[in-house]
């Protein structure tokens, strides 16, 4: 078999392979006009009866038997950029699946990333319990918040409120236009105007795992998503400066013959300017029944509601994330400032034999050094594990009373592990904690 990058003449056909893996429903057809991807996703196949040498015009499509997309995006690790695969659009043709194409091409796929010195990779799994046997492991969760629209009013309502404008009388006009126009204005955006939104998200998204969108991750995945167009509106400030956005649809629920605001982003690089995107939500009361928020404010609006059992949060898994390479992970993810110690790891990869390793890790008080060693390991864990406390969405010792961060082979001592002891792999636990605190980590995109 060989994996390579999909030939032009076959996308037809991979794409009939993904239509029947995630939308059978459609049927055999074809959509005449597929919606566009980002510039930064490059589609991969797996062909039976080919290796490294045979040309692509020698390649037939009916030898496909599994394929993927992967996307080389920025993305924010522990304050600083780094490259991360992002692996989507896995699937086989019903004809030839449970023979192990799809681990054959996971294995692949790390090994491009690998070459390509990119040091993790992230995705949204169709079954977390798979992807675990993969070394992928979850970077964190999502909440998704409902609430009538009218109960923002206790979050937004403000003596420069907009919506007094409306509500005023006629000899108060003038004075309400004022009070409205003094604190800033709502404007709808289009997609020529994206580079004013992305300063915007730039400047709010600061958590681990934020991306650095493209422009065509703004055309492709934000203004336009998989054939669907948003609104888009942003808040700007007195000065006329852009200071916050939202991005949102509305549902109809024929059956209860009711409608959503389905708010897919809503960044503001401010506590003001959140308020006034809330604003704008609740101003929609007249129109919608709820309005839905995707994102990490739920938690925070409840606290903040009049009759916070109005609204409803649900909490829900979010994706995962995985180191490709020890060495190339470790020494590229910043750790804090001036911290020093030294911890020798035993990594268990059962899919990457270059990661399946003894690892000794040293910071000198200016970032952390990674080297191979034959010295006896102090911890030992999963290459998921690894993942999660470099990324910073588990810490060593949450990992340790997981049960996922171990004592070593042949290491009996029963109280080794336990918080404040002073053996040695509790010293090793405290010092991955020192170099890993956990970080907000949120990976917002849907890819």
């Amino acid at each position: 078999m060989d994996y390579r990058p999909l030939p032009e003449a076959h996308r037809d056909a991979v794409r009939r392979t993904l239509q029947y893996a995630f939308r059978p429903e459609a049927g055999p057809e074809l959509d005449d006009d597929p919606p566009e991807r980002p510039d930064s996703y490059s589609p991969r196949a797996v062909y039976a009866d080919a290796d490294a040498g045979t040309p692509d015009d020698a390649l037939d499509a009916d030898d496909i038997r599994a394929v993927c997309g992967w996307y080389n995006f920025s993305m924010l690790i522990r304050g600083s950029t780094r490259r991360v695969g992002g692996l989507a659009a896995v699937a086989s043709p019903p004809e030839t699946r449970r023979q192990g194409h799809i681990g054959w091409m996971l294995d692949a796929f790390l090994g491009e990333l690998r070459d390509e010195d990119v040091p993790f990779s992230a995705l949204w799994p169709f079954e977390y319990a798979f992807y675990v046997r993969f070394g992928w492991a979850t970077t964190n969760t999502y909440q998704r918040t409902t609430v009538p629209p009218g109960e923002l009013s206790s979050v937004v309502a403000d003596a420069g409120d907009a919506a007094d404008a409306d509500n005023a009388d006629d000899a108060d006009a003038d004075n309400a236009d004022d009070a409205a126009d003094a604190s800033g204005r709502f404007r709808r955006i289009d997609v020529e105007a994206y580079e004013t939104v992305d300063a915007v998200h730039r400047e709010a998204a600061t958590e681990t795992l934020a991306l650095r969108r493209t422009e065509g991750w703004w055309r492709h995945r934000i203004f336009d998503r998989w054939g669907t167009e948003p609104y888009v509106y942003g808040w700007e400030n007195a000065d006329g400066d852009l200071r916050g956005y939202l991005v949102y649809t509305v549902e109809r629920d024929d059956a209860e013959n009711e409608k959503t605001m389905a708010v897919r982003e809503l960044v503001g690089v401010d506590a003001d300017a959140e308020r006034h995107l809330l604003r704008f939500c609740r101003d929609h009361d007249s129109q919608v029944d709820r309005v839905r928020l995707d994102g990490p404010l739920g938690g925070d609006l409840l606290f903040r509601l009049s009759d916070p059992r109005a609204a409803t949060v649900e909490r829900r898994p979010g994706p995962m994330v995985r180191v490709v390479d020890v060495v190339d992970a470790v020494e590229s993810t910043p750790v804090p400032e001036h911290e020093t110690g030294a911890v020798v790891l035993s990594v268990v990869d059962d899919r990457c034999a270059w990661n399946d390793d003894t690892f000794e890790l040293r910071a000198d008080g200016s970032g952390v050094t990674c080297e191979r060693t034959d010295a006896a390991p102090s911890l030992r864990l999963g290459i998921g594990a690894l993942s999660q406390i470099l990324v910073g969405a588990r810490s060593a010792p949450q990992l340790r009373d997981d049960g996922r961060l171990e004592l070593p082979d042949g290491v009996t001592d029963a109280d080794a592990m336990e918080a404040g002891g002073s053996t040695e792999a509790a010293e090793a636990v405290a010092t991955l904690d020192s170099l890993y605190p956990t970080e907000n980590v949120f990976l917002h995109e849907f890819f």
